[in-house]
């Protein structure tokens, strides 16, 4: 038996939905996903906490759930809105269907939405907090949002982390866990690269003395404002060890090196953004999800501690940044996500130069 699903925020704006599954209700902010393919990884993807997703395809979980897509352990999300989920999927990796797996962990999800119309309202309006709850009223749910965690200022990112390891032999990468996804593990893994989880509360000084070959910084959730303690640690880390951002590890790293970080009006979420790589007109067609954006800047500038710091990638949607360099300090980081999942495999070739940092740094001792 179908149930109404209502999806509304403070402000009133409705949307209404059906599902014939029984969930309590919750609260999250309230993005869209544009991809058509790569639920698996979204869903499991850490950097979504506290956010309830909206799957623009009109189709999710033709393909069911398996384990080898998996970014985490479990699905992270608050909720999944989409207009039609598959019950009965078709592939031979599937080892559950994806409602299956969502109800397994407890997580709302709900059919029947126009997600043309959330869409196009979340683009007019900007992302925003929304409740989504069946068998309640309006004004109830609306209650719910007075206590709802926002994502300004949240710090999520720094118990996000529960990376599942690999090892092998040419050296140690430091993963700075902020909700680091499994595909950027298995890179590294692939690269021949023995891989360290390091917490986001360790000392520079210990993440110095780990014998590291150079530190990755993660994606993860939440507002990197918010993260002034590690902030203040990759500080302490740039121009000592060769450094790589991604997504908040971006964030990060501009952030340690007095940049400014803004908040998108809807954010970036989804398989084909194009990215140009600035000085060699290549685009790139790339896999993003994140909220916050580093502020834009033209020029390149000297930092007295680090040396040159250069924007060298632009969306090419909206021109936001989508990376810095600061070779003299041996460090640099993209926004979007090199390891796909989901995605092309176009952004692989970024992990290179983290390759060569680390090696040249490891030729010199």
């Amino acid at each position: 038996m179908y149930k109404k699903t209502i999806l509304v925020n403070q402000n009133g704006d409705e949307f209404i939905g059906w599902s014939d599954n029984s969930f309590n209700p919750t609260t999250g902010e309230l993005i869209f996903n544009t991809a058509m393919t790569g639920f698996v990884e979204i869903l499991s993807d850490p950097s979504y906490i506290n956010q309830i997703i909206t799957f623009t395809s009109s189709h999710i979980g033709n393909y069911g759930m398996s384990r080898q897509d998996y970014e985490s352990n479990m699905p992270k999300i608050e909720a999944a809105i989409g207009n039609s989920f598959t019950y009965d999927p078709s592939s031979w990796r599937s080892e559950k269907s994806l409602t299956s797996w969502l109800k397994e962990y407890e997580i709302p999800f709900s059919g029947g939405f126009d997600v043309r119309s959330i869409t196009k309202h979340l683009r007019d309006n900007g992302s925003s907090m929304f409740a989504v709850g069946q068998d309640i009223d309006k004004n109830s749910l609306i209650d719910l949002l007075k206590n709802a965690k926002n994502i300004i200022g949240d710090d999520s990112a720094l118990t996000a982390g529960n990376l599942n390891l690999g090892s092998d032999t040419k050296g140690k990468v430091g993963i700075l866990d902020l909700g680091a996804k499994q595909s950027i593990v298995n890179v590294l893994n692939n690269l021949d690269l023995e891989t360290v989880a390091i917490s986001p509360n360790e000392t520079a000084d210990k993440i110095l003395s780990m014998n590291l070959r150079g530190v990755l910084i993660s994606n993860g959730p939440g507002d990197p404002r918010s993260l002034k303690n590690v902030i203040n640690t990759v500080k302490k880390l740039i121009g000592n060890i060769p450094i790589f951002g991604i997504c908040l590890g971006h964030q990060i790293l501009s952030l340690a090196c007095g940049l400014e970080v803004k908040k998108l009006e809807f954010g970036h979420h989804g398989s084909n953004h194009p990215v140009e790589i600035k000085g060699i007109k290549k685009a790139l067609i790339t896999a993003q999800n994140h909220g916050f954006a580093v502020h834009e800047f033209e020029k390149d500038f000297i930092h007295e501690k680090y040396g040159k710091i250069e924007s060298y990638a632009s969306n090419l949607n909206d021109g936001s940044n989508e990376g810095i360099s600061i070779w003299d300090s041996m460090a640099y980081s993209v926004q979007f996500h090199p390891e796909s999942g989901p995605g092309t495999s176009d952004g692989l070739q970024i992990f290179t130069p983290f390759i060569e940092l680390m090696e040249n740094n490891y030729a010199k001792k």
